[in-house]
């Protein structure tokens, strides 16, 4: 896989995560689960934004 295609797919899985965060806030989801959404996604998020940084510095 390239990095490129590395930073596309964490950029989904964060959008993903996101998504699934909202959804549940959306239904009003018990807190705990809504934190552990919301850790997946932040989680998600650095990923790409790390995995971006790397692309940007090549």
């Amino acid at each position: 896989m390239t990095l490129e295609q590395s930073i596309d797919l964490a950029e989904l899985q964060a959008d993903m995560a996101f998504d699934a965060y909202l959804a549940a806030f959306d239904k009003d989801a018990h807190p705990e689960t809504l934190d552990s959404l919301e850790t997946e996604a932040l989680i998600a998020r650095s990923r790409y934004d790390d995995l971006r940084s790397l692309g940007l510095g090549h």
